[in-house]
């Protein structure tokens, strides 16, 4: 019986130790992407597919804001509306790094996050449509961000 117990065990490691040759055989260069054909561009040189878009509405407009900040208006126009985007535009962006977050309050739907400027003391405030970020899936919406307006 105790024969029969380790030949077993050896053939169960044999198995094994053949097994994950066979995986590392598997994942070198065969599984390669082949190189891109002259005049193309490789993956590392196309855009990202997707974007990320939170689904806590209050991380929705720090994400926002701090687009804003960074100057970054692919990503601005990814989170707002045109109608906020073009609101951001007119007001412009300097010290739009110095927006910090003040608290927030809801709506009819929408969530507001408020911030104020620690230069000018100016303040904003941010309305992130509720249902259409908080989806519920892993993934929110984009131009979530609906509503802006500044104030002293």
């Amino acid at each position: 019986m105790k024969t029969t117990i380790r030949n077993r065990a050896a053939a169960l490691g044999i198995a094994a130790v053949a097994g994950l040759a066979g995986i590392s055989l598997a994942s070198g260069p065969a599984l390669a992407a082949p190189a891109p054909a002259e005049g193309t561009s490789s993956a590392a040189d196309a855009a990202p597919q997707s974007v990320h878009f939170p689904t806590d509405t209050g991380i929705y407009a720090d994400e926002l804001v701090r687009a804003w900040g960074a100057d970054n208006a692919d990503r601005v126009e990814a989170f707002a509306s045109p109608q906020v985007v073009e609101a951001l535009n007119e007001h412009g962006s300097k010290n739009a790094t110095h927006w910090v977050r003040t608290g927030g309050d809801g709506a009819a739907g929408t969530i507001y996050s408020d911030y104020e400027n620690t230069v000018t003391g100016e303040t904003m405030s941010v309305g992130v449509a509720n249902e259409e970020v908080s989806n519920g899936g892993e993934w929110g919406a984009p131009h979530g961000v609906h509503k802006v307006q500044f104030g002293n």
